[in-house]
């Protein structure tokens, strides 16, 4: 599959510059790349180089793309509070690029005379042509996540602001001052006016070998790379011919016949790391972008921590990205929305939930809170929580926190509400439990609910009586029962308005189960009727009964 659509897209990137890998070269290929092409701009920057290497003072190099297994080992950090390179991206008060605008250099004659090396920049172009094209880039926007004082990066449009063709030939072993000043020279005649937001990419023809370059046919270098990215007047990506470097630098790292995918790989790569860290750290400008500065085992920048999309992230592996002038062999970069590394900028769900607000209960109570929540995207939502109260559980699918309070104390808990997007919303309560209440139970008429004659028998009559301080008067309300003497006040006969009501066996039953309203009103579960003192009598013995809830007097009591 990958070796059909990669061969559909060089066919289509070949298509731009009016040549193909197979064509033979014309007797003057610079006039026809012009022609053909008249956004391709064909200079010799020989005399404005020359002028720039006196004064091109380089920063330091970033963002390095080592060859396939050939980073250096480095020492794990010990003061990180995270294992590296799981840990997120940190800003380091520096610029990032706001509106990224790539500016290739083709540097050397090659790259029209020759059909492999003319078919490498049309892939170039074809690439850099496809970055933050309208909607079909979703890769290039991951990087919207890290803004600066003054905004984030944006993909308005193609991030392609140019290309020229630099006949000169470079210098063979180009170092970091010369490559510096090519970049310098060509924003010069490219006629940047935001040097901030611009990057230059210096991409030399096959053979040049800049210093350290892993080509298989260049000196051999202590550490040497694929690519990096530097500054000097203005951000620059030092690209070399990867293609002789081979599998090193990423050929056929995704496809089967990608001789370019390095070109994709390792220049994407460095393009993301620009607009994040644009002026790696120098003595002008001490403060990076957007960097893990302890992350001293991949680098730390966004595409660093995803190299290749291999060393880090199983469930984000390089592959093909289809843009809008075709398709790509890609890595991941980091996310720290995502927490790691991803292939797309997809926007997560927005996620709603409504606090419960504070809770409180006694010892004994039972439980049942709903908790509610929406996903804008009405996708499911699956619950966890924190600091429940002792007793209490969470049903992760419904959201039904349930059980019994059974350990007094101020609880705070934490509920977290989680999307099949992994977007996550919590919230945080407070929930007081309070030991279990029992004293009186006092009407508006000024007797207390008593136990007839100290009664342990199911069926003994509750009744009125006067405040005596008895046994048969602590009453105990826990878990919406009323329990007196180690019996349940019950309405046992189930008869509905009237029913008197007795002490039985504590069972749990609705017939047994009271809630207590703030009007004083004790309402049973089982029907909705109300604990009420009949007429709202004042003989002693008088038994009480259900009726009716009406806030009357009669049906007025105070907690134990």
């Amino acid at each position: 599959m990958f070796k059909r659509v990669f061969a559909v897209a060089a066919a289509a990137a070949v298509s731009l510059l009016g040549v193909t890998a197979g064509a033979t070269a014309q007797a003057d290929p610079r006039a026809r790349l012009a022609g053909d092409l008249p956004g391709v701009r064909v200079v010799n920057l020989q005399k404005a180089y020359e002028a720039e290497l006196g004064h091109t003072k380089p920063g330091k190099i970033s963002g390095v793309v080592y060859p396939l297994g050939q980073r250096p080992k480095a020492a794990a950090n010990a003061a990180a509070t995270c294992t590296e390179p799981a840990c997120p991206l940190a800003y380091n008060n520096g610029p990032v690029q706001h509106t990224p605008q790539v500016y290739l250099v083709l540097w050397g004659p090659n790259w029209s005379k020759i059909p492999s090396q003319q078919a490498s920049a049309n892939y170039l172009e074809s690439f850099y042509s496809g970055l933050g094209d309208g909607p079909d880039d979703i890769w290039s926007p991951i990087t919207s996540q890290y803004g600066d004082s003054t905004g984030n990066p944006a993909f308005p449009a193609s991030v392609l602001g140019g290309v020229l063709l630099d006949t000169q030939i470079p210098p063979p072993d180009a170092n970091q001052i010369q490559i510096a000043a090519e970049a310098n020279a060509s924003a010069v005649k490219f006629g940047i006016t935001d040097l901030a937001d611009a990057q230059i990419v210096v991409a030399t023809q096959s053979g040049t070998c800049p210093q350290g370059f892993a080509g298989s046919s260049c000196p051999p270098s202590t550490n040497s790379y694929c690519a990096y990215h530097s500054s000097s007047n203005e951000p620059y990506i030092n690209l070399p011919y990867l293609p002789d470097a081979g599998s090193a630098c990423g050929q056929d790292f995704v496809n089967n016949d990608g001789i370019h995918d390095g070109f994709s790989l390792v220049g994407g790569a460095e393009y993301a790391d620009t607009i994040t860290n644009p002026v790696p750290s120098t003595s002008t400008t001490p403060n990076p972008g957007w960097v893990d500065t302890a992350d001293t085992v991949s680098g730390g920048e966004i595409a660093d921590k995803c190299a290749f999309g291999k060393s880090f992230s199983a469930s984000a592996p390089a592959t093909d990205m289809l843009l809008s002038t075709g398709s790509f062999a890609m890595q991941s970069l980091w996310s720290n929305d995502a927490g790691g590394c991803v292939m797309a900028n997809v926007p997560k769900d927005m996620l709603l939930i409504t606090s419960p607000g504070s809770q409180s209960g006694n010892v004994g109570n039972s439980v049942n809170l709903q908790l509610s929540g929406s996903s804008s995207g009405s996708y499911l939502i699956t619950w966890q929580a924190t600091g429940l109260p002792a007793g209490l559980g969470l049903n992760s699918e419904t959201g039904l926190i349930s059980g019994t309070l059974d350990t007094a104390a101020t609880y705070t808990p934490t509920v977290i509400a989680t999307d099949e997007t992994g977007a996550k919303k919590s919230v945080q309560f407070s929930w007081t439990v309070n030991a279990a209440v029992t004293g009186p139970i006092k009407g508006e008429h000024g007797k207390c609910l008593d136990d007839s004659g100290s009664g342990t028998a199911n069926g003994t009559k509750v009744d009125i009586w006067d405040c005596n301080g008895t046994g048969a008067q602590k009453w105990t309300f826990s878990g919406g029962a009323l329990s007196v003497l180690g019996k349940c006040l019950d309405d046992s006969s189930q008869g509905g308005s009237g029913a008197k009501l007795v002490i039985w066996t504590c069972n749990g039953h609705q017939a047994q189960t009271w809630t207590h309203r703030s009007n004083g009103e004790y309402v049973l579960k089982l029907n909705s009727l109300c604990l009420t003192d009949p007429s709202g009598s004042s003989v002693n013995g008088t038994q009480v009964q259900v009726r009716t809830c009406q806030n009357f007097k009669d049906q007025h009591w105070s907690l134990p």
